[in-house]
C-alpha cells in the first residue's frame, strides 16, 4: 500500500509541476531579491603572513606566559590548575578578540585564529611547559 501512495505522490508533483518558464522566472525573482538584500560583496584582504598576523601571535604567547606566572608564581597556586587557566584564558581572548571583529569589522578571521593558536602554542612551550 506505502508503495502505491508513494507512486501518487509522484504523479501528483509531476501534474502540478511548473512549466520551464514560469520556474525560470521564480529564479530571477529570487536573484534580484537577494541582490537587493546583499549587495555586491568584496573579498577581503587577509594574508596569511602580516603584521596583524605577528601582533595575534606575540599577544597569545606573552598572556599565556603572564597568566601562568600570575596565577603560580605571584598567587602560589597549583601549577596544573595554572597551565590550564593560562591556556583557557588566551584562547578566550583570542576568540573573543575575532568575535569583536566580526561584530565591528563584519570579519571573522580564521587566519587570525590559527596565529592565536601558534601564539598559544609558542607561550606554552617557551614560558609553561617543563622540559
Amino acid at each position: 500500500m506505502l508503495k502505491y501512495y508513494a507512486i501518487f505522490l509522484t504523479l501528483i508533483s509531476v501534474i502540478s509541476a511548473q512549466d520551464a518558464d514560469s520556474l525560470k522566472d521564480s529564479v530571477k525573482v529570487k536573484e534580484q531579491v537577494s541582490l537587493k538584500i546583499s549587495p555586491e560583496i568584496k573579498p577581503l584582504h587577509d594574508p596569511w603572513f602580516s603584521q596583524d598576523k605577528f601582533l595575534h601571535f606575540s599577544a597569545c604567547a606573552a598572556i599565556s606566559g603572564v597568566t601562568y606566572h600570575f596565577y603560580v608564581c605571584r598567587l602560589k597556586k597549583d601549577k596544573k590548575l595554572g597551565k590550564i587557566y593560562s591556556i583557557s584564558i588566551t584562547a578566550l581572548i583570542g576568540i573573543g578578540k575575532e568575535i569583536y571583529d566580526k561584530k565591528k569589522k563584519g570579519h571573522f578571521s580564521w587566519k587570525d585564529m590559527f596565529w592565536n593558536g601558534v601564539g598559544l602554542t609558542a607561550g606554552y612551550l617557551l614560558f609553561i611547559h617543563d622540559f
